[in-house]
């Protein structure tokens, strides 16, 4: 290598490295610039967030022990209103105190809530204005920017803060954005701002599915959190002024389908008393258009309807049969509870026509003289086809109404006039067989047996029992066992149920969770995911899939069943309480719902589930109730025939 070669070679180098350090320099001036603007940003706001804590009150909310920590709230005017999350003082707690900027502690008080947001609104006597922020318009923010949670959950002068990115616009059907910024109880209250110190929204917990003031909070290990845009709340801040709850809006409809994606917003039933029904909605109708804008699918309507508050007007824009209609509705915070007419009947389940297969005791059917065996073929004039038909028909009506029923016995055709009734609270006796043909099995017959479930993307161990003379073409009942944490004997679990599962032509699908200490509420999608692919393989009635649960399987089973209504039919606990921050949705005339409660009547928690039956009868759920034996924590042979019974019937019109 001569000498010349070498100087050029060690100019490059030097340049290299002169080019890397100024690279690496550039990355710390970067790096500096970026904290200092996340620190300046914080210290913007900070003023503006104010610790809160609260005195006395509740120290269980449910099942639940109260947190009883400072928490955050948000100058929303200078004259001392401020906004909070709802979950941070859903221990009604009995004295609150707001310590201000300069230090002073004062008291606060509840002026109002938004039940719908999850917020709440305090009043602070302030004898300086307080510090408003400048808030961000939603349609000014952009997936990807940066977000910062504050709160001043541990100091009321120093904020704390997290920083993430503003991961979704319209979550929670459109009331709230997201962000992955580590938000938890500890900032629920406090504010999401941006880069520049402006506020994005109040921190809160919600949940797409459920609702109530603790409703998301178990999300708060999950990656991401929800605020609510300060600019969507700013005209409605006058009304929470003078003292006003904000509640959700309710038109009074159930739609038809159950692909919120893929299915028009076609009208299954209309809500007597309701907004629906005064407006001159008609079941068959498909919305089109709300507010002017076009509605395709379920969730178009429901990222419209959902962030409307009762007492808003709601325009929509109606196809019945070739004509569009319009229609105006003023939405409402209470339906009132819908209960499920009964006729009385068992319908034979391959039959042609509406064959009754039983009437159960002490029904309408039953005192107007119907049988066995006799076929039901019109309804008020108009003809009944199909077990669907019946059933929609008899569902748009209330109980106590009188209706004119034909049916044919034998060449006979006779006429009764029968008041329905509600759904019965009662196990019916020993049924009669639900299918009336006999069915030969293919060549090459499905499984049958112990049958592995295996979701690729979920750990959770799930395993199904196929009765051995299953057969394609008859639709059949679903029992999901919600397994207590930790391991199980297959083989047990099977052997205890498949005599009853066989005798009421039911399949047994058993989900355990992904951990041997607790289900989660992210595990109702896995449950619901274990169905789906079992019922990709086999013919499974949606109408008659029940989920069982013994004691935190329980509670599990109420959360499933309560976010997938249009899968599944029935919820069987044993010691089990609705979970914490749950709560029941509205009782739907397209998506019945059973309840099936076991408990020891003398055991201390008796009186509490008690209470919870006659909450979930008084929202018009068929609630029935079986005294288990003292100390039971086990399902026993008679509890799994009554169950398998009860499951059978769950088709009754």
């Amino acid at each position: 290598m001569n000498k010349k070669y070498s100087l050029a070679m060690l100019g490059v180098a030097l340049g290299f490295f002169a080019s890397l350090s100024a690279v690496i320099q550039g990355a710390e001036d970067l790096n500096t610039l970026e904290q200092k603007a996340l620190r300046e940003a914080v210290e913007v706001v900070a003023p503006s967030v104010i610790q809160i804590e609260t005195v006395g009150g509740l120290e269980k909310v449910g099942d639940q022990l109260a947190g009883g920590g400072p928490c955050s709230a948000l100058v929303v005017s200078a004259d001392g209103y401020l906004l909070s999350s709802s979950y941070n003082f859903v221990h009604e707690p009995t004295s609150i105190l707001a310590s201000l900027p300069g230090g002073k502690r004062t008291s606060a008080k509840i002026i109002a809530r938004d039940h719908s947001r999850n917020l709440v609104l305090l009043k602070i006597n302030a004898e300086e204005p307080l510090p408003v922020p400048t808030f961000v318009p939603r349609d000014d923010l952009r997936v990807g920017q940066w977000t910062i949670a504050v709160g001043k959950s541990f100091s009321p002068v120093d904020a704390n803060a997290s920083i993430g990115v503003l991961s979704a616009l319209h979550r929670v059907w459109g009331k709230a954005i997201q962000s992955d910024a580590k938000i938890s109880p500890n900032n629920y209250g406090g504010a999401l701002i941006d880069i520049h110190g402006r506020v994005i929204g109040v921190i809160t917990s919600l949940s797409p599915q459920a609702t109530g003031p603790q409703a998301g909070a178990d999300w708060y290990d999950s990656g991401i959190g929800f605020a609510v845009p300060l600019t969507e709340m700013q005209p409605r801040l006058e009304k929470l002024m003078q003292g006003e709850d904000l509640r959700q809006g309710l038109l009074g409809i159930s739609l038809k389908g159950n692909d919120i994606m893929a299915d028009r917003p076609e009208i299954g039933a209309v809500r007597y008393n309701s907004p629906a029904q005064e407006s001159g909605i008609l079941a068959g109708d498909i919305i089109t258009a709300i507010q002017g804008r076009q509605v395709v699918n379920h969730a178009q309507m429901k990222h419209q309807l959902e962030p409307m508050y009762a007492g808003d007007e709601v325009a929509l824009t109606l196809q019945r049969g070739d004509d569009s209609v319009e229609v105006k509705a003023t939405l409402t915070a209470v339906l009132v509870p819908y209960a499920h007419p009964f006729l009385g009947i068992l319908p034979v389940r391959d039959a042609e026509g509406i064959v009754v297969r039983d009437v159960l005791a002490d029904s309408p059917a039953a005192t107007a003289g119907l049988t066995a065996g006799d076929v039901i073929v019109r309804v008020n004039d108009k003809p009944a086809t199909t077990v669907d038909e019946l059933r929609t028909q008899i569902s748009a009506l209330e109980p106590d109404t009188a209706i004119q029923l034909v049916y044919r016995r034998g060449e006979e055709e006779k006429n009764a006039e029968i008041t329905l009734a509600t759904l019965p609270t009662s196990v019916p006796g020993e049924l009669p067989a639900a299918w009336s043909k006999e069915v030969e099995q293919p060549a090459q017959p499905p499984q049958t047996g112990e049958v592995e479930v295996r979701l690729a993307e979920e750990p959770n161990a799930a395993f199904a029992w196929i009765p051995d003379d299953y057969h394609a073409d008859r639709r059949y009942s679903l029992l999901v066992l919600l397994q207590e944490p930790g391991d199980v004997d297959k083989q047990a679990t099977i052997d205890a149920w498949k005599a009853v599962c066989k005798q009421s032509g039911a399949i047994l699908l058993s989900v355990s969770p992904a951990s041997k200490e607790r289900w989660t509420p992210s595990e109702t999608g896995v449950v619901r995911k274990c169905i789906e692919q079992l019922a990709g393989k086999y013919n499974i009635a949606p109408g008659r899939t029940a989920l069982v649960g013994v004691r935190s399987g329980g509670a599990m089973a109420y959360m499933v069943a309560f976010e997938n209504r249009e899968a599944i039919a029935g919820v069987v606990t044993l010691a089990a309480p609705i979970p914490r921050g749950v709560q029941p949705p509205d009782n739907d005339p397209l998506h019945r719902l059973a309840i099936f409660t076991l408990y020891d009547d003398m055991s201390p928690q008796a009186a509490q589930l008690k209470k919870l039956d006659e909450a979930l009868a008084k929202m018009k759920f068929p609630v029935v109730h079986r005294s288990a034996a003292k100390g039971a924590d086990k399902l026993t042979d008679d509890d799994r025939t009554a169950i398998t019974r009860w499951l059978d019937s769950l088709d009754r019109i």
